[in-house]
């Protein structure tokens, strides 16, 4: 039962119900005293018609006894006694929005990749591998051979380059003796001009045929590689799917991660995007325990506008225990800052949006949409949909429909003032949850 909010009401009241109680005991004690004494007088012969009627007059001086000390019970106190009415809206804790300095930390989760995915395949068709001179995990240099392959074909290839360079030669050579006559005897009048271009002409069709004879014999060294799959650049071997005697035509052979640079290709939400900075630090954590550090390289290009994430990349140093494919989980801290933030526990959500409840000067509670930006353990940055000292709900919303009215706990206290408690997650009015009276 609810306690009046006069003391000095509630000690009068208290006075009159106890002096109300000696009364009724007294009574009850002499409508006993009397009944026993009736009883008495009363005993003798049973088949005496005036023992019946003696009973009779007992049994009603034991009700008249009775009645007259429920009236007054119930006339003691009078318009004295005090009457608290009984409030049926739900008690919440109630929570003003403030600011208040944010340690905000950032989940990162994401798997670990070449910086730069290099993906090797065979320089030539139609060959075969006849042997494999790397493995998976080796480190290569740029040039070095990978795989030896099958040339039969293509030492066919390239003499057939070859003799079309040869022929393109002779032609040429032949073309520019022709023009050359022809243009030592152009003022004897042996030959017309026209002839004379023709020849001039000829001959540089015949030098423009042996380059391109020439540039096709250098296509046709330049895909066999002596006869190697060469590695494009330097790097750490992450895949090979070649097998001896194997056909190539055109497939992935090898996967190269250049220069085994790894990074972690983290998903981050919009709000958090915005708080990270180009070169900050994160520590991701691997399967056995153990950390390493990254650093971001990239920002988020863009938002997905369905998931409203966006990928940052976080660089991983060389020489580590990570490889890749791992699916690491790491964290970052952001510099701190000072943001409107309220519990977790006061964050509702209805289809993937958050809200809260705000309280009106009546204590009506309204639903407001909001936007969340970073967490500080159990607190949560709000981005948009709340102002400064507005009243919202806290523990107790999960069973409020929007223009319900409440009873707050207790006076309603800035959420700056709760900083002493951050680290265990509690805040003064937490310590009233559960609470309705």
């Amino acid at each position: 039962m609810n306690k009046p909010e006069n003391p000095e009401e509630f000690t009068r009241a208290e006075g009159l119900f106890k002096r109300a109680a000696d009364a009724g005991g007294r009574a009850l004690q002499t409508a006993k005293g009397a009944g026993e004494n009736a009883w008495r007088r009363a005993a003798g012969d049973p088949d005496d018609p005036s023992h019946r009627r003696r009973v009779l007059t007992m049994l009603g001086i034991g009700i008249v006894a009775v009645i007259a000390v429920m009236f007054v019970l119930s006339r003691l106190g009078g318009d004295g006694a005090v009457h608290t009415p009984v409030s049926t809206a739900q008690a919440v804790s109630v929570i003003t929005t403030a600011e208040r300095p944010f340690h905000a930390t950032i989940s990162l989760n994401g798997e670990a990749r070449p910086v730069r995915d290099i993906q090797v395949s065979a320089p030539a068709t139609g060959v075969r591998i006849l042997q494999l001179l790397v493995d998976e995990g080796e480190y290569v240099r740029e040039g070095q051979p990978m795989a030896r392959l099958d040339t039969n074909l293509a030492q066919a290839q390239t003499r057939a380059a070859q003799a079309s360079v040869a022929e393109a030669e002779s032609t040429s050579v032949r073309a520019r003796g022709e023009y050359e006559r022809a243009e030592s005897i152009r003022d004897s009048g042996a030959l017309s001009t026209e002839a004379i271009e023709t020849r001039r002409s000829a001959a540089i069709a015949a030098d423009a045929r042996l380059a391109a004879a020439r540039a096709q014999l250098q296509e046709v060294n330049a895909r066999l590689g002596g006869g190697y799959v060469r590695a494009p650049a330097a790097g750490l071997v992450i895949d090979r799917t070649a097998e001896v005697g194997r056909d190539v035509a055109g497939q992935i052979l090898f996967r190269i991660a250049a220069g085994n640079d790894l990074e972690v290709a983290a998903q981050v939400a919009e709000g958090e995007a915005l708080a990270l900075t180009q070169g900050q630090t994160a520590t991701f954590s691997l399967v056995d325990g153990t950390t390493v550090e990254g650093r971001l390289r990239r920002l988020p290009a863009s938002i997905d506008s369905r998931t409203r994430t966006g990928e940052a990349l976080f660089q991983l140093p060389r020489e580590t225990r990570v490889r890749a494919g791992m699916y690491l989980r790491g964290e970052a801290q952001l510099a701190e800052r000072s943001v409107l933030a309220v519990p977790q526990s006061s964050i509702l959500y209805d289809n993937g949006q958050a809200y809260v409840f705000v309280l009106d000067q009546e204590n009506n509670v309204h639903r407001t949409n909001i936007a969340l930006g970073a967490r500080d353990g159990d607190w949560v940055e709000i981005v948009s949909g709340l102002e400064l000292n507005q009243r919202i709900v806290g523990a107790g919303a999960a069973f409020l429909q929007d223009g319900d009215e409440v009873r707050p706990l207790a006076d309603p206290t800035p959420a700056a003032t709760t900083a002493p408690a951050d680290q265990s997650g509690e805040n003064n009015s937490g310590e009233l949850r559960g609470r309705e009276g």
